[in-house]
């Protein structure tokens, strides 16, 4: 049986594993298919395709990209896209430069609070310049003595609803699945029992999406049951995968989630629909 994650991420978002490091984790575990879906950018997918036709695994072209819908954080996975269409190229620059943005919002926001970060710190901990996020300044509070450990900058600073909170200027989703479209791709919500609003759902249907991710090391098994219904319901395909981001998370180790071939190939035959 083929072994396939279409959610993973390296050091060119918010991850703490190189694409080189990916590439020969999951050739040890004996991965057929993968997907890097770094946030707002593709250069790890960029990386990681020589080590991908050396160990001979299929790499997706993929993305997670930030958005949000009814003052809810929705990530929207995108895969198989043509990384060269100019539309996504615009959308992942923008997304890039609002990262930056918003970085130093929060930053100003956390001084409020006796905590005082320098770009240039927080930079630290970023290995691809141009994508900048949530964990870079949790590292970057937690080694210069902020907080006792990195779950606390975010309960206590700079999770959702916190107080050095910033939401980033994003595309909205039906502007995301109308590039994702055009791009060749295909898109799909991810993590949606991580929203904790699944009536959104119809209404992003409506708009354009293709599937949900399902199988998701934070999903239990009724929510996974859940999504397989809304799915089949709304005629949505079905992926899944660890959303792997290294030391920044807790129990979505490579090989926990993993997804059936059966799903690949559905996603594979609309793809080939989408061309007739």
């Amino acid at each position: 049986m083929k072994k396939i994650d279409l959610h993973i991420h390296t050091t060119y978002s918010d991850g703490t594993k190189t694409p080189k490091e990916i590439m020969k984790a999951v050739r040890d575990l004996e991965f057929s298919t993968i997907a890097i879906t770094d946030h707002d950018c593709v250069d790890g997918y960029f990386a990681a395709r020589k080590y991908a036709r050396k160990y001979d695994i299929e790499l997706i072209p993929a993305v997670e990209i930030s958005s949000y819908y009814q003052n809810y954080d929705v990530h929207i996975l995108a895969y198989f896209i043509d990384i060269h269409n100019k539309k996504l190229i615009t959308l992942l620059n923008f997304m890039q430069k609002a990262r930056a943005k918003r970085a130093k919002q929060m930053l100003e926001k956390l001084e409020n609070f006796d905590i005082y970060l320098t770009m240039k710190q927080v930079y630290e901990f970023v290995g691809n310049k141009k994508v900048i996020g949530r964990p870079h300044i949790a590292n970057a509070m937690l080694k210069n003595g902020f907080i006792e450990n990195y779950e606390e900058a975010y309960y206590k600073y700079i999770g959702n609803d916190c107080p050095a909170y910033v939401r980033k200027p994003a595309y909205t989703p039906a502007e995301i699945f109308q590039i994702i479209n055009d791009a060749g791709g295909l898109s799909v919500l991810a993590h949606p029992g991580v929203i904790k609003n699944d009536f959104i759902i119809p209404d992003l249907v409506e708009l354009g999406l293709n599937g949900l991710e399902v199988f998701y090391p934070l999903h239990t098994i009724y929510q996974k049951n859940i999504y397989i219904e809304l799915a089949h319901r709304y005629n949505l395909l079905i992926t899944g995968g660890s959303d792997f981001h290294g030391n920044n998370k807790k129990n979505n180790e490579l090989g926990r989630v993993t997804l059936k071939e059966e799903y690949l190939d559905k996603l594979k035959s609309k793809l080939r629909k989408m061309t007739e």
